[in-house]
């Protein structure tokens, strides 16, 4: 009897042990992102010095390859890359049970608006290249000694019966076929950025507790309101880049605050 409680106490202490570890580890790994975002804080005064020492506007040349592609140009690289066939929600609905085209969600480099006449699913290769921006994006505001920021998409599939929606409400909207149409184009708004923290550990964090004073989330959204002219320079260089090495085709559209953006090869 005695033998038995002595193997009964063991387990329970080793059960014990182990429930305390990983409670022990929880925390841990808890703390860690915690700590990022308070040193990040830290920083706030000496990131705001960087963001006033930043250029506003990007050079003229600059601006022109950014408009140097057309409409015409997009469609004819998404017909060949993307998906055709999209009159409405059901056919985009069977090219996604068919892999086609993928559902995009938020991440840490890019918000999505709500969609008013677009859907939210791309090629599994318009994917890739979006998160190669982020990457690019995020490496090149490391480089400026800036915090990070994700940028904001406001418009991606458009189903044949969405466009004609959207051509009959809004004047800025193309007559002909928009490379929208084939889940290989996105509109990211150049005046929309959101503060992530240093790493998808410390974004996850933000999202729950971002309204917690010591991380300083609403002034570092508030900087990035202030300074999105700055942000926009260093988001349409990346996108030059990506442009130069055959990603991408990029259109700086001004009509409307976006950077129309399509996947110019297979990833």
């Amino acid at each position: 009897m005695l033998k038995k409680r002595i193997v009964l106490l063991s387990v329970v202490l080793i059960i014990l042990s182990m429930v305390i570890f990983i409670c022990t580890l929880i925390l841990y790994r808890a703390s860690i992102p915690s700590n990022k975002l308070k040193k990040e804080a830290a920083r706030y005064e000496e990131y705001k010095k960087n963001f006033s020492q930043m250029p506003a506007r990007m050079k003229i040349d600059q601006v022109k390859e950014l408009k140097s592609t057309k409409n015409d140009d997009h469609v004819e690289i998404a017909i060949k890359f993307g998906v055709s066939g999209l009159n409405d929600e059901n056919d985009v609905l069977k090219a996604a049970q068919e892999k086609k085209l993928i559902i995009l969600k938020e991440t840490n480099f890019w918000k999505i608006k709500d969609l008013e006449d677009s859907l939210p699913y791309v090629t599994p290769d318009t994917l890739k290249l979006l998160q190669i921006i982020g990457q690019k994006f995020h490496e090149n505001l490391r480089r400026n000694n800036l915090p990070l920021y994700r940028f904001t998409i406001s418009s991606v599939l458009r189903t044949e019966e969405s466009q004609r929606r959207l051509v009959r409400k809004n004047r800025n909207a193309t007559r002909k076929i928009s490379s929208h149409q084939f889940g290989t184009s996105v509109d990211i708004v150049f005046k929309e950025f959101d503060y992530t923290g240093q790493d998808p550990f410390a974004f996850n964090f933000l999202k729950r507790y971002g309204y917690k004073p010591e991380f300083k989330k609403i002034e570092f959204d508030e900087l990035g309101i202030l300074y999105a002219a700055c942000l926009r320079t260093i988001l349409g260089e990346t996108l030059l880049d990506l442009q130069k090495q055959g990603l991408c085709y990029v259109i700086y559209e001004l009509r409307q605050p976006v950077f129309h953006i399509t996947v110019a090869t297979k990833m």
